[in-house]
């Protein structure tokens, strides 16, 4: 690092210095398995219907301080009161926010590996120190260790992703509740993929004020490249959180269209089953392939295989990217791959045939079934439906 570097770095705070950059090459490919997208765009009539309502808003004002009129449509839609409601530029932003707000300076937070690699980033932005859980050989969230750490010193906050990212895996509802319940801080429930999961988190919330869970409109919702995300939590707790949240946070592009989604909420669930149903399509057709594929509640699969470096790169020649996750703790050999509608796991399956043998390795009864199934729902998935998808909830 030469004099002028070291002289720039020195005027940050050596926790920051410390923290390594969140980056992902971006490539071009057909089939984009890469990034837990939805496999379908937001439906064109929806396009058109938001585009008016943000063609009919004076651009030249701020948009609504909090984005108020998202907050009540997303406590309609989980039957929350709207003052429990927060909006933010992906449920990313308000994770970093939160965690300003409940984290002192140099406190621990309990997090379990492997997970979302930006949380050691979101925990040193708060001035925290992230306590790490090593890995369970079984890849399950580590519940009885998290409860063995939070009674030794149940003052630490705790950031559980479930389900789980990278692993797919999701903590049952009952261990969630007794951490929460042990706690003398706040437990944050990062549920991105909860659409997708057979569990439900939400009844948590009325019991339990100090958990805090955080959504997100990315996945299940098709709206990745808008950046909405949300949380739910006791609205005396909101109370104290939106004032450090900043103001003008979503604009009035992304503002317009999730209010559209959310007002069509009744067309999503039918995606949302479709995924879970390929999910299982997708399982078996990597096991057939001599793959490890561990149990998942998200939308997207954890694989291994002892030719990953390889298979991934003969995946992305074929136009199908896949996330090579074989550096996070516990995952040697470890791939992650999104649940693609019936075209990408066609093209997949032709490419793992031309790199490794199989039964019927071409084709099979996976590729049968997934022509037989819509490669885009006529009616897209609500919240509130999508969470009893394709189980009881």
């Amino acid at each position: 690092m030469t004099g002028r570097a070291e002289r720039a770095a020195a005027l940050v705070r050596s926790e920051v210095r410390d923290l390594s950059l969140y980056s992902l090459h971006q490539v071009e490919a057909r089939y984009k398995l890469d990034q837990n997208e939805a496999p379908w765009d937001l439906p064109r009539s929806l396009k058109r219907e938001a585009l008016a309502r943000l063609a009919d808003r004076p651009w030249s004002e701020y948009p609504d301080f909090h984005a108020d009129r998202l907050r009540r449509l997303i406590g309609d839609l989980h039957e929350w009161p709207m003052e429990g409601v927060l909006v933010g530029n992906g449920s990313g932003e308000l994770l970093t926010t939160v965690l300003e707000a409940v984290v002192r300076p140099g406190q621990e937070v309990l997090i379990c590996d492997p997970s979302f690699s930006p949380y050691r980033t979101f925990v040193g932005r708060a001035a925290g120190r992230p306590r790490h859980l090593p890995p369970a050989p079984d890849l399950s969230l580590q519940m009885d260790e998290l409860q063995a750490e939070v009674d030794r010193g149940p003052r630490r906050p705790v950031l559980l992703c479930t389900p789980n990212n990278p692993t797919g895996a999701a903590a049952d509802p009952e261990a969630v509740e007794r951490l929460a319940r042990s706690l003398d801080a706040a437990l944050l429930l990062d549920n991105a993929y909860g659409e997708f999961c057979r569990h439900d988190y939400r009844p948590l919330l009325r019991a339990n004020p100090n958990v805090i869970l955080f959504r997100t409109l990315s996945k299940a919702w098709s709206l990745g490249g808008i950046r909405l995300g949300y949380l739910l939590a006791a609205p005396e707790l909101v109370a104290q959180l939106i004032k450090v949240k900043l103001a003008y946070n979503v604009g009035h592009a992304a503002a317009a269209i999730g209010e559209v989604a959310l007002e069509h909420a009744d067309r999503f669930p039918r995606r949302v089953a479709v995924v879970r149903a390929r999910r299982e399509q997708w399982a078996a057709m990597l096991r057939e392939f001599g793959f490890e594929v561990f149990d998942s509640e998200a939308n997207f699969l954890l694989a291994r295989h002892p030719r990953c470096t390889e298979i991934r790169d003969g995946l992305a020649a074929a136009g199908v990217l896949v996330r090579d996750v074989s550096r996070y703790p516990g995952l040697a050999n470890c791939m992650r791959i999104g649940i693609g509608a019936g075209p990408a796991l066609r093209a997949t399956r032709r490419a793992l045939a031309r790199m490794l043998s199989a039964p019927d390795a071409a084709e099979g009864p996976e590729a049968d079934a997934s022509r037989r199934m819509p490669a885009t729902p006529a009616h897209p998935v609500s919240a509130g439906q999508a969470q009893n998808a394709g189980g009881k909830r």
